[in-house]
């Protein structure tokens, strides 16, 4: 969690460097707020491991589309997977 100040400078910084979404969202009567970032790359700008790691785990899962969650340790804990029908 972040004060206020501080989640002002992130989003300073983030519009300077960062590309994708920022949202910024605070528990009612919560003294600091979290800052959530979500970007979006494409496969080619990955290297040629980490590529390939993707693609078989698309190709494994038979995937549409995924999403990956931690649990509130940091650890990998969920995988959201769409498939066609």
């Amino acid at each position: 969690m972040k004060t206020l100040e501080a989640a002002i400078k992130d989003i300073e910084e983030w519009f300077v460097d960062g590309v994708g979404n920022i949202t910024i969202f605070k528990a009612p009567r919560a003294q600091h707020v979290d800052c959530v970032y979500e970007e979006t790359i494409k496969l080619f700008e990955l290297d040629r491991d980490a590529r390939s790691l993707v693609e078989a785990v698309f190709e494994f899962f038979d995937a549409e589309r995924m999403e990956f969650y931690r649990n509130g340790s940091g650890d990998p804990d969920r995988l959201k997977i769409v498939r066609r029908g």
